[in-house]
């Protein structure tokens, strides 16, 4: 297996939301609401704006993740959320979720993003530097109030001004 972490090439958005939607689809549940996510963030955010990485196994996209500024209460932000962090099946297992992660936690330290926030599994997520976001003042609605699923990383440069409600770039503000 030859992975390699890259920026995502023009013409390959189809290849993109398929695994999207593999990765999150199981019986009796299709993955049509990340799909939906990933459309949100690419309309509301520019290249420029977000970090995008995919995973590509051997020539085909099998891996995806993205991380957008988001809003806290309401305003513009530079708390980025991460969504979703997906791996195509036949390529889960092999640390290609793992490599996506520590690659695009670099990539924010190095743009100087403070903070990161994202709804997931903590015992995939703390090997990341992700904790639980309620007792650093932060809360993600639809999680409900100290979810430990809403995690966030703080980085170089954070700062506990940066509490409140969160809301993703794709999300109605």
């Amino acid at each position: 297996m030859t992975l390699v972490l890259r920026a995502p090439e023009q013409g390959e958005e189809q290849a993109i939301l398929a695994v999207v939607f593999e990765a999150f689809s199981s019986p009796g549940r299709a993955g049509d609401e990340e799909v939906d996510i990933v459309r949100g963030s690419w309309d509301a955010a520019g290249p420029d704006e977000r970090i995008e990485l995919v995973a590509d196994v051997d020539g085909a996209v099998a891996g995806h993740v993205l991380a957008v500024p988001g809003r806290l209460d309401g305003r513009a932000s530079v708390v980025a959320g991460v969504a979703p962090v997906c791996v195509a099946p036949a390529h889960q297992g092999r640390g290609v979720g793992t490599a996506l992660m520590g690659e695009l936690v670099q990539r924010a330290a190095a743009r100087r993003w403070p903070l990161l926030v994202l709804l997931g599994e903590p015992g995939f997520y703390t090997r990341f530097g992700f904790e639980p976001a309620g007792p650093l003042g932060l809360t993600y609605p639809p999680a409900g109030a100290g979810s430990p699923h809403f995690l966030a990383r703080p980085m170089d440069g954070y700062d506990a001004s940066l509490c409140g409600s969160f809301t993703y770039c794709w999300e109605p503000g």
